[in-house]
């Protein structure tokens, strides 16, 4: 039996990270944070004489603070995704190592896939360890467990999507600022400055046009907006002008799910483009 072959890549740079202390460090203070938000609300609860279990009040609480969570992961993935995968490569390029790596048996996909994928599990931790807050929202009744599933496979594939672009600007550029920088420029732009113009523009016209135009399918941000619309409303500042529960269209019922495959071929594309820009055996790379 052929023996499975692991992405030597990826061990590398997981172990390297886990061995340092600033990781696990991090890891719980996050934790730490979430802790204190999680009793902070209970302790709010407590004060205003709910009854645990025959409330209603208390469950739109836990609304509101799995609400705050889920925002909070997904804040850390927009701007930790592009920190970590922005170095990808160019660090290599800087340290002179890119070359020899290259030269091993391990090919540039795997080399592209490992990047990636280690810089996913770092995050993926941060997740996981907010898993028993996540489960103490699900059994107050602040989040289904559709809304949680889809909500955790929102957050994999959002940060598979933004280390795509980290990626890809890290195999562009020679250097890791220049490679970040443009990363965290091109997320902004997808993620809020879509945002701002559609609501400036459905603002500035007479009629209600309570839809998206279709490029705003790569924005994740609008995604988390259509999950939370199922299970809690948008805020009036944002459901004004988006509406995707009660819009007759097909792509705005469906946002949510054609959303994320229109973002997995963006993420595949960047994967591809990587590959071929890294690639030394490529037509042309070689004079």
């Amino acid at each position: 039996m052929k023996k499975y072959k692991t992405n030597a890549v990826y061990i590398k740079e997981l172990k390297q990270s886990v061995r340092s202390l600033k990781f696990p460090a991090t890891v719980g203070l996050y934790c730490f944070i979430l802790a204190v938000i999680g009793l902070f609300t209970l302790v709010a609860m407590s004060a205003s004489g709910y009854t645990l279990y025959n409330s209603y009040t208390i469950k739109q609480d836990f609304v509101i603070f799995c609400s705050i969570l889920f925002g909070l992961e997904f804040s850390l993935v927009i701007f930790v995704v592009p920190a970590i995968t922005g170095g990808a490569i160019s660090s290599e390029k800087d340290h002179g190592t890119l070359d020899i790596l290259i030269a091993t048996s391990l090919g540039t996909p795997r080399i592209i896939i490992g990047k990636l994928l280690s810089a996913i599990s770092k995050l993926m931790l941060y997740v996981i360890s907010s898993l028993p807050i996540l489960a103490l929202v699900f059994t107050m009744g602040g989040a289904s467990l559709a809304t949680l599933v889809k909500y955790i496979l929102l957050i994999i594939l959002t940060a598979i999507y933004i280390g795509s672009f980290g990626i890809l600007m890290s195999v562009i550029y020679r250097k890791t600022s220049t490679a970040t920088a443009i990363t965290y420029i091109w997320v902004m732009f997808i993620t809020l400055g879509t945002i701002f113009i559609t609501l400036i523009s459905n603002m500035l016209s007479l009629t209600d046009n309570r839809f998206l135009n279709p490029i705003f399918l790569l924005n994740p941000v609008v995604t988390l907006f259509a999950l939370l619309d199922v299970q809690i409303g948008l805020p009036d500042v944002i459901g004004n002008y988006i509406e995707f529960q009660n819009n007759t269209d097909f792509l705005m019922k469906n946002w949510f799910s054609i959303s994320l495959i229109t973002q997995a071929v963006i993420t595949i594309i960047n994967i591809s483009l990587a590959n071929h820009i890294l690639n030394p055996f490529r037509c042309g790379a070689r004079k």
